[in-house]
């Protein structure tokens, strides 16, 4: 898979992961102030080469979002930009998001995402259209174990032409955190 391919992807699918991740586990969370975030990365290759990517995400106070990036090339050239909006539902903790990526040469890509939240953990699926309506789907889930202060992780990724990729993640906190009352 080519650099730039990666970055997009990576672009289109870490602040719903992210977001989902921090959300309120239980009942309906608080009513907070809307707020806007904006971060600037800038990567810099082997070669020098140096690719930008400028994000805004702005909240709606009620477990929604919108947010969009722009990823600049070595040239100053915009190689990708990214819309997308997800709002969270505490009756049944589940997250739903999507988006669409736009390539430099104007094709255009779609993300959905549905996070719903288990007792201890949560189940993700995805799917991703490329611009020739090729999809790829990522079926993922985690569970935390708080007696071992271990949080498991996998996800499969199943490509247009029907392989598939997992991905397995075991992270133990040591020594195991104390239960909080």
């Amino acid at each position: 898979m080519s650099k730039k391919r990666e970055l997009v992807l990576a672009m289109s699918c870490a602040l719903p992961l992210i977001w989902a991740a921090t959300a309120q586990a239980g009942g309906a969370p608080p009513a907070r102030q809307p707020r806007t975030f904006t971060s600037t990365v800038t990567h810099t290759g082997p070669a020098g080469n140096t690719f930008t990517r400028q994000s805004t995400l702005t909240t709606n106070g009620h477990g929604g979002y919108t947010a969009s990036s722009t990823l600049t090339g070595p040239k100053g050239n915009t190689i990708a930009t990214r819309q997308q909006s997800g709002s969270y539902d505490p009756a049944t903790k589940t997250y739903t998001g999507g988006g669409t990526v736009t390539g430099a040469n104007g094709k255009q890509a779609t993300f959905n995402t549905t996070v719903q939240g288990t007792g201890n953990g949560y189940v993700r699926n995805t799917t991703v259209t490329g611009p020739n309506g090729n999809t790829t789907t990522i079926a993922g889930q985690g569970a935390y174990n708080a007696s071992t202060g271990t949080f498991n992780q996998s996800r499969t990724t199943t490509f247009p032409n029907g392989q598939t990729a997992t991905e397995n993640r075991t992270v133990t906190a040591s020594p195991a955190p104390s239960p909080s009352n």
